[in-house]
């Protein structure tokens, strides 16, 4: 939070400062993260905004490293902020499971989801069933509709847990990432550009694409790039959901850009990924609420995601 250079955090560990944080400076962190402001985070933790402070430059100092930055007016945690925070999400978990009634997930439980529908279908389906088979005491409700308002759900209270592959920003929910993947083009494997192990988007310059509709980042950055190379995409289609734009490439429309998981779990022998030099990292995510902890049935259902996840040449597992 306040400035400070390597050299001075490099000399916090050289005099021996534990590199292990306390409880309140990881209090201190989340609570800033989901306020962005000092006196908020204060108010929420029932102290003083120079303890916040202080706690925020201890766990600073500990790390290494900056964990928030000044942006219009609001302290905007970094990326080793909002990766550290979410590490840490299970301690508040587990300190409040031990606070639970003991029967915790043992007793029927159900966890309300809220997806998109190509997650839903080819990802979140096979890996309910391998945790429903190990927790056989736990139900779930699975309300599949548009990443926004996955989002909505959860930050409502009306979901308990989310999946998106699109990681737009929401003051009332928390995305822990467990995937990362390359754009890649998706084409018939007989197509001409098949043979070559990596595009451009110079070599998609003429081809007929089928895109993502506007409301998809990837798809901002693929206008942006034909842009770059004075080119105008030939897009014969839009649509929504990558399972149908993968079904026009199978009947013969064109090339697809898209994020190859989960499209990549059901393979098929008529059509081939191809990594695309679109600099941009595309994530997919569980959504939790960004305040309180969430029950032991979701947590364990979420760890459950992370830790379960099948191996691909196409896309990053993140652990």
């Amino acid at each position: 939070m306040r400035k400070m250079n390597s050299q001075k955090m490099a000399s916090g560990a050289a005099e021996g400062i534990s590199v292990r944080p306390s409880l309140r400076e990881i209090e201190a962190l989340r609570a800033m993260v989901a306020t962005g402001k000092t006196t908020q985070a204060a108010r929420d933790l029932g102290t003083s905004q120079p303890s916040v402070s202080r706690a925020i430059a201890s766990l600073e100092a500990r790390l290494g490293q900056p964990l928030f930055m000044r942006r219009n007016g609001r302290l905007a945690p970094t990326a080793e902020a909002l990766a550290f925070e979410a590490r840490a999400a299970v301690i508040f978990d587990l300190l409040d499971q031990l606070a639970a009634p003991r029967a915790g997930i043992d007793a029927v439980t159900t966890i309300r989801f809220a997806t998109p529908p190509t997650l839903a279908n080819l990802f979140l389906a096979p890996i309910l069933a391998r945790f429903i088979a190990s927790e056989p005491r736990v139900r779930v409700q699975v309300e599949i509709g548009k990443s926004t308002d996955c989002l909505a759900a959860v930050a409502e209270g009306s979901a308990d847990l989310g999946l998106v592959d699109q990681t737009p920003s929401h003051d009332g929910v928390r995305l822990e990432v467990f995937r990362r993947a390359r754009p890649h083009a998706l084409l018939p494997k007989r197509h001409r550009l098949a043979s070559r192990p990596e595009l451009a988007i110079g070599d998609l310059v003429g081809e007929r694409i089928l895109a993502l509709s506007r409301r998809f980042s990837l798809r901002t950055k693929l206008d942006a790039a034909f842009a770059a190379q004075r080119a105008e995409p030939l897009i014969v289609a839009e649509a929504t959901t990558s399972v149908f734009l993968a079904e026009m490439v199978r009947a013969g429309l064109g090339i697809a850009v898209l994020n190859p998981f989960p499209l990549e779990l059901r393979p098929d022998k008529a059509l081939v990924f191809r990594p695309l030099d679109l600099k941009i990292s595309l994530e997919t995510a569980v959504v939790v609420p960004a305040r309180g902890s969430l029950a032991p049935a979701a947590r364990a259902l979420a760890n459950f995601i992370r830790a379960e996840q099948p191996a691909s040449p196409f896309s990053t597992p993140v652990k």
